[in-house]
């Protein structure tokens, strides 16, 4: 069996936004008729109960344990699962501004659609699988607001962007200035870095500066940002920030998020994503570009028309993970990853307080 939880977060524009149709690749499962894409418009059943059932009735039994079932509850395992399940991430995340994801629970990797992520996977483990999918966003700007909080508290707005960049990196990546020149980098300047890299690179592939006219090159990339926008550093450190709370009102809510972001992540706070399972997500959990001239869109665009002609390694989770039935294995992904959910909702205020709609 294979629940499909509520989408979680933003809600979609009627306005496609930044996403883009990706073509089906080895790890992107097709139409799966026993998903639901809904919550709360019910629930499927395996065609393997014998297997699924044992899994499922001990993983309610671990939510039961600890204190997300009351003990009154009543109905097949997978409900209870899944009642227990979206109430604790609700709990976790709030009410989300500008993220948004679906989430995925099964008792097996085959019913999840993704059982190539789990090669060692078998009939005898003692796991369920969750995965996070990613959900269509709308982009954000960022010039605006970063550039007055830079210029009443300088270097407020740079350590911003910088744990915003941190905080993604554990939870769900965000596209911006800097991880859009990464892309740059990676589908359009063969690992090249700087201009004088790039040209040398092109002109030993017997490209003359003709040929090179439209293309988006290091230099007239950077010079549509700041330069601290692509190279953020963590500029005001915790007890400056700690100062700037307690007094400057106009720019404390920003300050506060960024200690929260911190210490979060020294908890060990982070979501699962895709590390060794040679794939890597082709969308992001926010858009973030410094203004509507800026080229991030045209990286984007570019960068979904490099995933279609290699969609064998591309998918559209965020992450996926096993995670163990035992109750001390449980407590553990618990405990983690609810650091990691209240991560991503610290995160999510950031961008509210940095970015606004387009």
């Amino acid at each position: 069996m294979r629940t499909s939880l509520a989408t979680l977060g933003a809600p979609v524009s009627s306005n496609r936004g930044p996403r883009r149709s990706l073509s089906g690749g080895r790890f992107r499962p097709g139409p799966d008729p026993l998903s639901l894409p809904q919550f709360g418009k019910g629930l499927t059943i395996s065609l393997n109960p014998s297997l699924d059932v044992r899994r499922w009735a001990m993983l309610a039994l671990r939510w039961l344990e600890v204190g997300e079932l009351p003990e009154s509850a009543s109905g097949l395992p997978p409900t209870l699962v899944q009642q227990a399940l979206v109430a604790w991430i609700n709990r976790m995340v709030g009410q989300l501004q500008h993220i948004a994801f679906e989430v995925h629970a099964a008792a097996s990797p085959a019913t999840l659609g993704y059982g190539s992520l789990f090669p060692d996977a078998s009939d005898d483990d003692d796991r369920w699988y969750w995965a996070i999918q990613s959900e269509q966003v709308v982009w954000l700007g960022m010039k605006d607001r970063l550039t007055r909080i830079e210029t009443h508290c300088p270097g407020l707005g740079e350590t911003a962007l910088y744990w915003l960049q941190r905080a993604s990196g554990c939870t769900l990546y965000a596209l911006t200035p800097q991880s859009a020149r990464d892309l740059c980098e990676y589908i359009h300047w063969q690992g090249s870095s700087d201009q004088t890299e790039w040209l040398d690179e092109m002109r030993s592939m017997g490209m003359s500066d003709e040929d090179l006219g439209d293309a988006i090159s290091p230099d007239w990339y950077d010079g549509h940002f700041p330069d601290w926008v692509l190279r953020a550093k963590p500029v005001l450190d915790e007890e400056a920030l700690s100062r700037i709370q307690s007094s400057m009102p106009e720019v404390a809510p920003v300050a506060a998020v960024l200690l929260d972001i911190e210490q979060l992540m020294a908890d060990g706070g982070q979501l699962p994503g895709l590390d060794g399972m040679e794939v890597e997500c082709v969308y992001f959990g926010a858009y973030l570009r410094w203004d509507a001239d800026d080229p991030m869109d045209r990286v984007f665009d570019d960068f979904i028309e490099y995933a279609n002609c290699a969609s064998d390694g591309y998918t559209d989770l965020f992450g996926a993970g096993a995670v163990p039935l035992d109750t001390e294995g449980f407590h553990v992904w618990l405990h983690k990853t609810g650091l990691g959910l209240q991560l991503l909702s610290s995160l999510d205020r950031l961008i509210a307080l940095i970015a606004e709609p387009l």
